[in-house]
């Protein structure tokens, strides 16, 4: 049975259970709590790892620091390599800092979740001690208590330190980020700082090497031009040396060839003379013989018969030679003439030993002159080889330039550049309006201006000059020559002021050797385009009046580019690419443009060459000015001023008012595209033109097809034709389409002539038979008189340099 005892020991049991069980829970709290210690010490030593990671990314940092030290050495030849490391480092710097905020936002989740774990744990805990609490009150009670105060006496503790480590973690790596960023900025600063000193430094060396390279390029120029001058002086002086010594030899052979003849005559005479004197001995002879035969018919003593006959033998002998010293009449007049000849022989020995004289004289000279032409030949290898060093230099330097120059240019230089270019020349004109002006009465109009402002010249010249330019199509280029002074760039300006057509003037310069001195160049130091009046206001020109990117073009209008002195340059070298293009542009329906260099390496901007645009120069012929070549000669008008008979005053210095702009349109009306002749019409001017052609064989030149054909073209465009035309006058027609190949003889042909012998073979088989055709009545030329002069004023050459035919016409 049971008793108290026993209940005693139950409930002993019962206790001492639930105290082992207490125990137990505690013993697995205390299991997780140490557990919790382990993890945050996992943490914790993780966090340390992280630090490691941290070190070593800063590490990491400063080899990278170390590479952008050593990426300093490379920022002269890759400045763009420059900006990609500063970006890298600039995203290394970003990493960090989302690394740094990844690492905060870890520790404050992993914080979080210790916390909610505790709170779990201390649930469950609750619950168990509030199941446990009935049966052991007290002691759970006491247990809890003291186990609470426990678990959050640890709690506190732990929080404190992880709370003080944290603190002190991200503290450091605040710290370590601040310094980095610090001591980044601080290098990138001072990285940029040497950056922007190379940068100084090589902007300075660059300017340097440039200026160095245009003084170079300027003193070969010079020195190029100075050497050119003195090969064309040389060649100049050789040639004068070779006609002068060819006209001495020629004047010696002559004068020698009429002394040989002079003297075959007079022996031809004494052979006379001798024969006369033989034919008198044998009739004495005969006579002698007679005589003896009559003293032997007669007899006679023989002895005395032979004294007789001795004497009169001797008497004989000293009649003959008393003959012989005793001259003739003819013998007198020989001696006359052969003592003239003597004394004219003697003077002109003695004018052949001075002449001898003057030539060996010129020999010592050419011989110098060929000398120094050796020397100067010497000198211009040498300058070639340096300046092709200095060019192989410059190309080396220019593809340096350029590859520095890509790192700072940016795409809109360009229409920065084309904006120079594009840049209106001027906008002050003012239009004409209304219907198309009868082509006579308005160039009657600018002739009666020029009066009234003080400017003479000749119909017939402002005539020729017009259709001069309508004639552009096979012609492009006109050029006035004449004395200075007779207004050969008045015409073209007072022209343009009163027949309304844009003007524009263009002082050639004698340095002028490329097409970049008549439309601009890329000026590297400055980094822009240096664009010319002329390239603007040929920009201008091909624009429409209201284009959408373009304002005051000029497309419906004319202008007249005047290059005035155009030959004190040589034309071939900044005139020959624009001639070629407009030479190009004859017959195509398609536009013919011409590239302008914008330089480093930019696609070229195409320039449009509309026919809106006419060409006319002025040239003088002295030592300072250039000859045209054949180029030139062939592709231009070449129309001489007449030298001022009388010299005429200008009492007051005054222009009429200026005409509005002319419309391109009324200029297109007055063209005659195609030659309305028939063939006899022109017969007998293409058959004069192919006469002169086949006397020009004699001397080696020759007239080609183009030259016909702008003679055509200008006859068929020549306003007295085309009105002679329109009213259907036959006499006027004849009269003026003569008038009008007159003019092209002299604008086109007599300037072929230039340099052709005015003696021996070339004068008597070329110069003699054209003269002899401008003679003509059937003709009816009026050229004689200028061809005659062209003759006479050039020292043994054939120069046309008048225009008395102009004068003759008025």
């Amino acid at each position: 049975m049971s008793g108290p005892n026993e209940e005693a020991t139950t409930v002993d049991a019962s206790q001492t259970s639930a105290a082992n069980a207490l125990d137990v829970n505690a013993a697995a709290r205390l299991k997780q709590l140490d557990a919790r210690e382990q993890s945050l010490t996992a943490r914790e030593q993780a966090m340390k790892e992280r630090e490691r990671q941290v070190k070593d990314q800063a590490g990491a940092l400063k080899e990278r620091e170390a590479e952008v030290e050593a990426a300093k050495t490379k920022v002269q030849r890759d400045l763009a390599d420059l900006a990609k490391r500063q970006k890298q480092v600039a995203e290394t710097e970003s990493s960090l800092e989302a690394r740094s905020r990844d690492l905060a936002q870890r520790e404050i989740e992993a914080s979080e979740g210790f916390a909610t774990k505790n709170r779990e744990a201390l649930g469950a805990l609750t619950k168990a001690h509030a199941s446990l609490r009935a049966e052991v009150e007290r002691l759970q009670a006491e247990l809890d208590a003291a186990r609470l105060k426990g678990v959050e006496d640890l709690e506190k503790r732990l929080a404190d330190e992880r709370r003080t480590r944290t603190e002190a973690l991200d503290a450091e790596i605040e710290a370590d980020r601040k310094r980095h960023l610090a001591k980044l900025a601080t290098e990138g600063a001072a990285q940029d700082a040497a950056l922007s000193d190379q940068r100084a430094r090589f902007a300075k060396e660059q300017q340097t090497a440039l200026e160095e390279i245009e003084r170079e390029r300027v003193r070969l120029a010079d020195l190029e031009a100075e050497l050119r001058r003195g090969l064309g002086d040389l060649r100049w002086k050789e040639e004068d040396l070779a006609g002068y010594r060819a006209g001495i030899e020629r004047s010696i052979e002559e004068r020698a060839r009429d002394q040989v003849a002079s003297l075959e005559r007079q022996l031809d005479a004494l052979r006379e003379d001798h024969r006369r004197d033989r034919d008198l001995v044998i009739s004495l002879e005969s006579q002698l013989a007679a005589s003896r035969d009559l003293l032997a018919r007669f007899g006679d003593d023989p002895a005395e018969i032979e004294k007789r006959i001795a004497q009169q033998a001797k008497k004989i002998s000293d009649l003959e030679k008393e003959l012989l010293r005793r001259p003739s009449a003819s013998d007198k007049e020989l001696l006359v003439t052969l003592q003239e000849q003597e004394r004219a022989w003697a003077d002109e020995r003695d004018r052949l030993v001075r002449e001898l004289t003057q030539l060996k004289a010129e020999q010592s000279r050419w011989l110098t002159g060929v000398a120094d032409l050796e020397q100067q030949r010497e000198r211009r290898e040498v300058a070639e080889r340096r300046l092709e060093v200095l060019a192989g230099e410059m190309e080396k330097y220019k593809a340096d330039v350029d590859r520095m120059r890509a790192l700072y240019e940016r795409p809109e230089e360009r229409a920065a550049r084309v904006g120079a270019i594009e840049e209106p020349w001027r906008t002050d004109f003012k239009r004409a309006e209304g219907s198309t002006p009868k082509e006579l009465d308005w160039l009657n109009g600018i002739v009666a201006a020029c009066e009234s402002s003080g400017m003479r010249f000749p119909k017939r010249l402002v005539q020729a000059f017009h259709t001069s330019l309508k004639a552009a199509e096979l012609s492009p280029l006109t050029v006035l020559a004449g004395v200075s002074g007779t207004g050969k760039s008045e015409l073209p300006r007072l022209y343009s002021r009163f027949g309304g057509l844009g003007f524009l003037s263009l002082a050639v310069q004698p340095n002028w050797d490329s097409p970049q001195s008549l439309f601009g160049f890329f000026n590297s130091v400055d980094n822009r385009f240096n664009a010319t009046t002329v390239l603007r206001a040929m920009v201008q020109a091909q624009h429409e009046r209201d284009h959408e990117t373009y304002k005051h073009g000029l497309s419906d209008r004319l202008l007249l580019v005047l290059l005035d002195e155009m030959n004190l340059a040589h034309v071939e070298q900044y005139f020959s690419d624009l001639l070629s293009r407009l030479e190009q542009r004859r017959g195509e329906s398609r536009d013919v443009t011409l590239d302008i260099d914008l330089g480093a390496g930019m696609p070229p901007y195409a320039l449009r060459l509309g026919r809106n645009v006419l060409w006319v120069g002025t040239m003088n012929e002295d030592e300072t000015t250039k000859a045209l070549s054949d180029k030139v000669i062939d592709r231009s008008n070449l129309l001489y001023f007449p030298r001022p008979r009388e010299l005429h005053s200008r009492t007051e210095v005054t222009l009429g008012a200026e005409s509005p702009l002319l419309a391109e349109s009324a200029w297109r009306e007055w063209l005659q595209l195609r030659s309305p002749f028939t063939s006899d019409e022109v017969r007998p001017f293409k058959e004069g033109l192919q006469e002169i052609n086949s006397r020009l064989e004699y001397v080696g030149r020759a007239l080609g097809h183009r030259v016909w054909q702008s003679v055509e073209y200008y006859m068929a465009n020549h306003p007295e034709v085309i009105d002679a035309r329109a009213r259907q006058d036959a006499d006027a027609l004849q009269r003026t389409l003569r008038r009008a190949y007159e003019d092209q003889l002299v604008l086109k042909v007599m300037p072929k002539l230039r340099g052709i012998e005015t003696t021996g073979d070339s004068k008597r088989n070329c110069l003699d038979p054209i003269r002899k055709q401008l003679d003509s009545a059937d003709m009816g030329l009026g050229l004689s008189d200028d061809f005659d002069i062209a003759c006479r004023v050039g020292h043994g050459a054939f120069v046309w340099n008048s225009a008395r035919y102009l004068e003759n016409a008025e």
